[in-house]
């Protein structure tokens, strides 16, 4: 059976908390606050660029006066810059996708992330191909956890069932509000206990994927 396996980007494919917390923190070095910690940026990381800014902001001094807006288009400029530092691919992510796209599915990512820096992202890391749709948080007037990005990803990967690869509680919430499986990565931004999490299977190891995939297809049948 053909599928087309719709995935998150970061927490899932790569570990970018390090490339968040530099731009973050050039940001607040601009502004005279104090630097954060990359395991405080990671529990800023799910909803999206904007929001991400937000609670930088809060977590330093609060926001200013006049609203976040000057400082969320700052951040994308710095971190457009240069998103690939310390930017790095979960291992046997590429292979497992490899495996995924030999065995006749697509693949496509859905992600909070601009259009520009994950294309870039994906390209340079060696990720797209096999990758060969995108949706981002520029695609579409909403973002996750709207079902409306999952169904613009898969659409671009032809037809087939469709599965959800995520990290965290949006990812979750978005397969559930799309109606479609949903497969956990451990090794990303979860927030809360993973029993809090609906899913349809978990893994650690991404060579663990292809067999859960093929897995999840047979009891959706």
């Amino acid at each position: 059976m053909r599928l087309r396996i719709v995935l998150d980007l970061d927490g899932t494919l790569i570990d970018s908390v390090e490339s968040l917390t530099a731009a973050s923190n050039a940001l607040l070095a601009e502004l005279g606050r104090p630097p954060l910690t990359a395991e405080t940026v990671r529990g800023f990381v799910g909803h999206g660029v904007d929001l991400l800014v937000e609670r930088v902001l809060r977590a330093t001094g609060g926001i200013p006066a006049g609203g976040p807006a000057p400082e969320q288009a700052r951040f994308r400029t710095i971190y457009d810059a240069d998103p690939l530092t310390g930017v790095t691919v979960y291992p046997g992510a590429r292979e497992a996708l490899s495996a995924l796209a030999a065995a006749g599915h697509g693949l496509a990512v859905c992600t909070q992330k601009p259009a520009a820096p994950a294309r870039h992202l994906l390209e340079a890391l060696g990720l797209m191909p096999p990758v060969t749709g995108l949706t981002a948080g520029d695609s579409l007037p909403v973002l996750k956890p709207d079902p409306m990005l999952v169904t613009h990803a898969a659409d671009q990967i032809g037809t087939g069932p469709v599965i959800f690869i995520g990290d965290s509680e949006v990812d979750a919430e978005t397969a559930r509000n799309a109606g479609v499986p949903f497969l956990l990565h451990l090794g990303g931004y979860r927030h809360g206990p993973l029993d809090a999490i609906p899913r349809a299977g978990t893994f650690s190891d991404w060579a663990e994927v292809p067999a859960l995939v093929t897995e999840v297809a047979r009891r959706s049948r």
